[in-house]
């Protein structure tokens, strides 16, 4: 029998290291890194913003140099593959690693579950040179299959399957990241993989600018090159870190370590769950190809844009919790575990409801503010401002089924997610089918924001039932946010009005006339919650003062 116990396990490795811990050793595994959420959340909260604002930059350029063309319509399909590779390869290792390994820390000693990470390194490598061998055979027909409004463009078509080859060797990259990143973030050293972002967006502006514009003359094949380079470049970032925590990977050819084969049954499933965002893109392109030029570019600055908060705040926020939860579950503190999740799930809510209403109010100012230079200029955001709108009414429903998700992968569930994952797939292609004929782009955008709601509702009803989760205040939670959301909305509608938002040109008269509305409409919010005593608000404001977040017993 495998598990805990590390019985099984065959005679390559050493019986004293496996299932041997005492009970000192557990105890220090289990009370070592002692960081409050609030910091770690802090320090991944900085990391991301850098990150993000490294990744804004990135696309003020591409948005300068490629606006909504051709070429950038083409660059978007031939990164379409790899992008699917990389969310679910990389996902599902990071993800799947952070349980895993708290169990080998609490079960197994540490020559033991370094044996685990070089195994798991050597399949890694072999798995994703596998793939990108496959892609680069098949790269015309999947960009065929992928692309059908190119076929009566050869030039696009040829330059989509030249990038596309070019880009399919970061699947290896993406997949050694997803290892380490686990590996740090399993040790509480979070500001080195949200920090590996900002390697590849610094590497990526200078080779649009330095490849793409000026040595290859504004051809976007330099953009796909850069990016190559850009994968590889977030290794240097974290790489060293691992080593300074004594973790050197090698190739280890054995593949019988039983965490391992724990984490193939858990990562099975995740590769699916973890790939219906980027499934729902590919299909978002493919019946983009097939309109105005200019709409899958159109998509991909409105999507990039409403997942900056997901990225940036629920992120920072939801790792943190995960690590710990992760932790709770392996040593059965099931009341502790249940706590902060639900601390967690409010929290969510309360950070992604003003942002929401900010991109449904102001994203024409935004748009015009964040983009609108160079070739970027009125049709591309008026190609863009409608996507964005679309996009953001699913904004609650990325947040939420961002955070669920992970509540399951803390128990190593990934069955149900995987199922709730089939649905939504279902849903956004329907959706996309229909609402593209009388939508268009927009469509297309609404789509994929009904289907995130499909998989956060399916998430929340199976992961907070009543009677495992009574502390939850659901009809108190949803109408306290209701109330301060109406009034928010209230206030950023007036302000739109009154500072002649519609109108506004000039980066320094939009950045204080959004900045103000920010600010009032917030304030306004974050007041009408604590008047109307929203669950932890206060608590949770108090916390965060005073630099760290813990829960009440």
């Amino acid at each position: 029998m495998e598990g805990r116990s590390g019985l099984g396990y065959n005679s390559l490795i050493d019986a004293k290291e496996v299932g041997t811990l005492d009970a000192d050793s557990r105890q220090a595994n289990r009370s070592i890194r002692k960081r409050s959420i609030g910091f770690s959340a802090s320090l991944i909260f900085i990391a991301t913003l850098i990150s993000r604002v490294s990744g804004f930059a990135r696309e003020i350029v591409m948005a300068i140099f490629f606006a909504t063309s051709s070429s950038t319509d083409a660059w978007l399909m031939a990164s379409a593959l790899p992008n699917l590779l990389f969310s679910t390869v990389n996902g599902a290792i990071s993800v799947t690693l952070v349980p895993i390994l708290t169990d080998g820390d609490a079960s197994y000693s540490p020559r033991s579950v370094t044996r685990f990470l070089n195994e798991v390194f050597t399949l890694v490598v072999l798995v994703t040179l596998g793939l990108v061998a496959v892609g680069e055979v098949f790269a015309p027909a999947i960009v065929h299959l992928m692309a059908p409004g190119f076929v009566g463009h050869p030039g696009e078509l040829t330059k989509t399957i030249d990038m596309t080859r070019i880009m399919l060797p970061t699947i290896l990259f993406w997949g050694i990241a997803g290892l380490v990143v686990g590996a740090l973030q399993e040790r509480d050293e979070y500001f080195a993989p949200a920090m590996s972002p900002v390697a590849v967006n610094v590497v990526r502006i200078f080779t649009i600018i330095l490849i793409g514009h000026y040595l290859m003359h504004n051809n976007i094949i330099g953009v796909a090159i850069g990016f190559t380079i850009a994968v590889a470049a977030q290794l240097v970032v974290t790489v060293p870190v691992l080593r300074r925590m004594g973790i050197h990977l090698r190739f280890r050819w054995h593949f019988s370590h039983p965490l391992l084969k724990r984490m193939i049954r858990m990562a099975g499933p995740f590769f699916l769950t973890s790939s219906v965002g980027s499934i729902g893109v590919i299909v978002d392109r493919i019946l983009a190809s097939e309109l105005v030029v200019g709409s899958i570019a159109a998509l991909n600055y409105a999507y990039v844009l409403v997942q900056i908060p997901v990225g940036l705040l629920v992120s920072s926020l939801a790792q943190p919790i995960y690590t710990r939860l992760s932790r709770y579950h392996s040593f059965h503190e099931d009341q502790t575990f249940r706590q902060l999740a639900m601390q967690g799930f409010r929290l969510v809510l309360a950070v992604i409801v003003p942002i929401t209403i900010w991109f449904l109010v102001l994203n024409v100012p935004i748009l015009r503010l964040l983009y609108q230079h160079g070739r970027f200029q009125g049709r591309s955001t008026d190609l863009t401002s409608g996507a964005l709108f679309y996009f953001a009414l699913g904004l609650p429903g990325f947040s939420l089924y961002f955070y669920l998700q992970r509540l399951f992968f803390a128990t190593k569930d990934t069955r149900s997610p995987s199922r709730f994952s089939i649905i939504t797939i279902i849903v956004n292609i329907i959706g996309d089918l229909i609402l593209v004929r009388v939508m268009k782009v927009d469509g297309l955008a609404l789509a994929t924001g009904l289907a995130a709601w499909v998989n956060a509702i399916l998430l929340a009803w199976k992961a907070l039932k009543p009677r495992y989760n009574s502390n939850l205040h659901m009809g108190r939670t949803l109408l306290t946010l209701a109330l301060a959301g109406l009034g928010m909305l209230g206030v950023s509608l007036a302000s739109f009005h009154l500072l002649h938002l519609a109108t506004m040109t000039g980066i320094l008269p939009l950045f204080l006339a959004l900045a103000l509305t920010g600010i009032v409409s917030g304030a306004v919010y974050i007041l009408l919650l604590l008047v109307f005593h929203y669950p932890d608000m206060g608590y949770i404001i108090s916390r965060l003062t005073r630099g760290r977040v813990t829960l009440r017993r």
